[in-house]
């Protein structure tokens, strides 16, 4: 006759949670729990400051049981298997649903009135992540016996309530720092991340997932931080929600929204919608399908603006805009374009490209100590205003002149530029504002590179800083 067998057991794991709400659980696989509340500091329990982690809690768990066989407690020494499992099963022995870990195989273990532990169970760092599970049990008594008996039913591991206060939340260990998942049970981080943060959200086939150390995902849906499989570290990447967004390189941010990108050193993206922020130290304040991949660009919000100039570039808003010059910027408006250095350049639409009906603001500038003339630069050195082949542009430029004793000139020039066909003519006037010295004088040239040149002298011994701001109307064909 076929031996009955039953078992009756809990589970006893100690699980020190460094968590702010502070307490310890002791859970049991009938549904015991005991909770034990934040001591506060007193002698010989102080709080700690910084301290190391001297050794890993990990994640084994002892099992302590009752073994009946034919209702006689068992006393014999027998072997035990257990196995860990997303379903409940059916039948005796149990089948159905997915087994979670390997198998935990125990042998010669004393049994006395009944009464076995089990030390140091262990399926594994994601074995337990917030769903159900049940633990299988098979029993073969004496040891080495023969075959084992699957013991039916499978025991359901139950929370108990003060645990329930943190549903769908589990740690990865880590000599270094742990990484702590919440929200739904895909939600994962890669292989190898430490000190990674998922406060909740994702769903299946839409999980939230950290690949790179110290990331952080507030929540939202199938947000990504780093590029799974790169050899590269990026850490310190954040994204505080939305959906499809994605934050992989170091210190980059997403605040939120919808299937933005922060892919560059530090870059930011604050919301909105299909925004990329892919030059280094670059910030998209939000808007939608905007593109920042200069370093240090800015766009503050709006529809479809680029700034792709080197360094410093702006668009405040509005739509369509590009800022492609370094440290150019368009303010907001309609399809305006800044191409040169420093250029601020705004339109209320376009004919048909962006920047062919719109008006800027130059500053050029630059110092002499003689009477040659020289050239006033856009970033005092070497860029100078471009005419671009099919444009014409009007001109009021306003030109003072200083030395350091206190000696000044002030003019203006007023003027017109086209360029027809790569050959460019120039028309303009100048009138004197003021002049303390009437041997200083100022014009406007151009040459084979199609660009603008503001010029001045001065008079030998006089050191003068020369400042230009030119004003244009501009158009193309």
């Amino acid at each position: 006759m076929k031996a009955k067998w039953i078992t009756f057991g809990r589970i006893l794991i100690i699980l020190l949670l460094a968590l702010a709400v502070g307490m310890t659980f002791r859970l049991s696989a009938h549904g015991a729990v005991q909770a034990q509340d934040p001591q506060p500091p007193q002698e010989g329990l102080q709080p700690q400051g910084e301290v190391s982690i001297q050794a890993l809690m990990g994640t084994a768990f002892t099992y302590q049981g009752q073994l009946e066989r034919d209702g006689n407690l068992v006393n014999e020494n027998c072997d035990f298997q257990f196995s860990l499992w997303d379903a409940a099963g059916s039948g005796s022995p149990p089948t159905g649903g997915t087994q979670i870990g390997g198998t935990n195989t125990k042998t010669n273990v004393e049994v006395s009135g009944g009464i076995f532990t089990i030390p140091d169970l262990n399926f594994g760092d994601l074995a337990f992540k917030g769903d159900a599970r049940w633990l299988q049990i098979a029993v073969r008594c004496p040891t080495g016996s023969g075959d084992y008996t699957t013991l039916s039913p499978r025991q359901k591991l139950n929370p108990f309530p003060y645990a329930l206060a943190l549903p769908g939340l589990y740690t990865i260990q880590s000599t270094t720092s742990p990484n702590l998942i919440g929200g739904y049970s895909g939600n994962s981080t890669a292989l190898g991340v430490v000190g990674a943060t998922i406060g909740g959200g994702g769903a299946a086939s839409h999980a939230n997932t950290v690949a790179d150390d110290y990331g952080t995902i507030g929540g939202g849906y199938e947000n990504k931080i780093g590029l799974s499989g790169s050899t590269t570290d990026q850490p310190y990447a954040t994204i505080a929600g939305g959906y499809k967004n994605k934050a992989s390189q170091q210190s980059t941010t997403v605040g939120g929204g919808w299937q933005n990108t922060a892919n560059a050193n530090a870059a930011t993206v604050s919301g909105g919608a299909d925004n990329i922020a892919s030059g280094a130290y670059s910030t998209i304040g939000g808007g939608g399908s905007n593109t920042a991949s200069g370093g240090n660009a800015t766009i503050g919000g709006g529809v479809f603006n680029q700034v792709t100039g080197d360094w410093d570039a702006t668009v405040g808003g509005g739509y369509g805009n590009i800022a492609a010059g370094q440290g150019s910027t368009v303010p907001g408006g309609i399809e305006a374009r800044a191409s040169d250095y420093g250029q601020m350049a705004y339109a209320s639409g376009k004919f048909a490209n962006a920047g062919d009906a719109q008006t800027s603001v130059y500053v050029v500038r630059g110092i002499t100590e003689d009477d040659e003339w020289d050239s006033l630069y856009l970033d005092g050195n070497s860029r100078q205003i471009f005419v671009a082949p099919g444009r014409t542009v009007t001109f009021d430029i306003l030109v003072v002149g200083r030395t350091q004793g206190g000696k000044s000139n002030g003019y203006r020039i007023t003027g017109v530029v086209e360029n027809v066909s790569g050959t460019l003519s120039l028309w303009y006037s100048v009138s004197e504002l003021h002049e303390d010295d009437t041997g200083w004088d100022v014009k406007v040239i151009t040459l084979a590179d199609h660009t603008l040149h503001v010029q001045v002298n001065g008079d030998p011994g006089d050191t003068i800083r020369w400042v230009a701001t030119v004003r244009t109307v501009e158009v193309s064909w």
